[in-house]
């Protein structure tokens, strides 16, 4: 892996077809040493001043590198680095070319139980190297042969928390209930098998405490009815 050095043709960035437009960052699809690849270009705030926003941009990602990095190492299924540019906010990936777990779920329902177990046997392992994905949803997941890749690494940080893990398997179960309300509890029931085969016992807690945050969710929506009437 080519890393921290200076990138020559990165004005050529622009000319590279645009994937994805989102607040953080632009995601582009070209080549990378002859190999077919994802180029990911952190976006400068432009309220903030450039001296700040050049360090955050640095900071970010680095720790996004080391993310995907340390996630690879602990046998998680996600994109191979190809490189990294911090002065650029630039990481190349690995082009993972396939439909999203979302849009297959659409297609079979149940019927890709195996591969929901398996995205969240991945996010099992991610937990077990240290690392909360921060947005581990059905759209972060691509269907790769006969079993899943994790991507979308921007959110994620080195964490052992508890309760940061547990968000993260409450932010997949509230996924499944907004895009598969039938199957939502089905498909959780499978996320966290999976999950719980990969981190064993120790699964037990976070699992408790996922449920304890969709608790005090579903409190707090009944108090804003009760007194504002809204929710």
């Amino acid at each position: 892996m080519v890393s921290l050095a200076p990138w020559g043709p990165a004005a050529r960035l622009e000319e590279l077809p645009l994937l994805k437009r989102g607040a953080e960052a632009e995601i582009r699809l070209g080549e990378f040493m002859g190999l077919r690849a994802v180029f990911k270009a952190r976006v400068r705030k432009p309220y903030m001043h450039p001296r700040l926003a050049e360090r955050l941009v640095r900071l970010r990602t680095r720790r996004e590198a080391r993310v995907i990095a340390a996630a690879r190492a602990a046998g998680v299924s996600a994109p191979a680095l190809l490189a990294v540019f911090p002065s650029l906010g630039l990481i190349v990936m690995e082009y993972v070319e396939g439909p999203l777990l979302k849009d297959v779920i659409d297609q079979r329902g149940l019927g890709a139980g195996g591969l929901v177990e398996e995205a969240g046997y991945n996010l099992g392992l991610l937990h077990r190297a240290g690392v909360v994905h921060g947005d581990p949803t059905t759209s972060n997941y691509i269907v790769r042969g006969g079993g899943v890749v994790l991507i979308d690494y921007g959110l994620a940080e080195f964490s052992s928390s508890v309760e940061d893990r547990a968000v993260d398997l409450h932010l997949f179960r509230r996924a499944v209930e907004s895009t598969h309300a039938p199957l939502a509890g089905e498909l959780y029931r499978l996320y966290t098998r999976g999950y719980l085969r990969a981190v064993g016992e120790r699964g037990g807690e976070v699992l408790r405490r996922a449920e304890e945050i969709r608790l005090r969710g579903r409190y707090v929506r009944e108090r804003r009815r009760s007194v504002w009437g809204v929710g």
